[in-house]
């Protein structure tokens, strides 16, 4: 059984007690129907009356955009779903975390991009035992739902115990480390480890990327419940998954795009970064699925094709599409 404590305001933050034994269903998402009262959290606090104007206005439910789903984008997704090198994905169940369909490479490690941002939020969520200020609510909004940068950074530093750049990143990792994501790193920049070797950040692969959505909405961290309503709002993926992501379906997420030298060839295996990347989930019915995928092919439209047919083969949300 999931316990909720009540949510009363403690030294200028808000108490999001939210625990989750393991493997305990998280509970219905029973305020889908209803767009205007989703962002009350099981404790009472509404994130929309506790926000300013600028973050309530950010914090609005994203369905999908519609776009019809053609022959050629059919034989589009059966070439890329084959594509083994520069493209992984993961379609799991985040009501009975089963792995539903998974590329070969799904373990893999890619450049994740913005899409590391998840972590550093549920980092900060986690070590303040579900707890934020309004300020902190403004900054996880923009950082979430708009993928803004400097939120990132300074919310990173927060994670930290002294609120400098590499405690940030080192309590991310451990955070990361404790929930049990074996080999992604979910920080973002360099750091420098105890014995002095350099890791980098933004490291990331669908098969643990699927356990973190799996986690967040089963509310296996404190803040998660907050996470999970503030991913979605995002906003970002409309170009990505959610193009082909029929307009009854809610979609939520992050998404991450960065094109560049490969700063860690040792662990990321690609000449070059031409990241696009999008972690979706996706609300079909009564259930909820995660989509993620991490493409290395410079294009959006490769993120959104492959995504589109996932949905169509394994979620069922429109005509089957199936590649023989």
């Amino acid at each position: 059984m999931i316990r909720f404590a009540a949510t009363s305001p403690i030294c200028g933050l808000v108490l999001l007690a939210l625990m989750a034994a393991p493997g305990t269903r998280a509970l219905a998402d029973h305020r889908s129907s209803q767009d205007g009262a989703y962002f009350v959290l099981e404790g009472g606090l509404d994130l929309r009356d506790f926000a300013d104007a600028p973050t309530r206005a950010l914090l609005e439910r994203i369905k999908g955009e519609g776009e019809a789903f053609t022959a050629e984008d059919k034989a589009h997704y059966c070439r890329l779903k084959g594509n083994a090198v520069e493209i992984q994905w993961v379609v799991n169940n985040l009501d009975t975390g089963e792995v539903i369909a998974r590329s070969a490479n799904a373990e893999v490690l890619y450049f994740g991009a913005s899409v590391s941002k998840v972590f550093v939020a549920a980092a900060l969520l986690d070590k303040q035992k579900g707890k934020f200020t309004r300020t902190q609510l403004r900054q996880l909004a923009k950082m979430i739902v708009v993928s803004d940068n400097p939120a990132w950074r300074d919310l990173q530093r927060q994670v930290g115990e002294d609120g400098s750049d590499d405690s940030g990143r080192a309590a991310v990792h451990a955070f990361v480390r404790r929930m049990g994501y074996p080999t992604i790193m979910g920080f973002q920049g360099w750091r420098t480890r105890k014995d002095g070797v350099r890791e980098h950040g933004n490291e990331l692969n669908t098969l643990e990327l699927a356990r973190f959505l799996y986690d967040t909405y089963q509310r296996k961290y404190p803040g998660a419940e907050a996470l999970w309503k503030i991913m979605q709002a995002t906003r970002t993926g409309s170009r990505k998954i959610g193009k082909f992501t029929p307009a009854n379906v809610y979609i939520g997420g992050k998404t991450g795009t960065y094109s560049g030298p490969n700063s860690s060839p040792k662990t990321v295996r690609l000449a070059t970064i031409e990241s696009r990347n999008h972690a979706a989930v996706l609300m079909v019915g009564d259930s909820h699925y995660g989509l993620s995928i991490l493409a290395n092919t410079g294009s959006s439209e490769d993120v959104a094709v492959l995504g589109g047919g996932l949905m169509r083969e394994y979620l069922g949300v429109a005509e089957r599409v199936d590649c023989g």
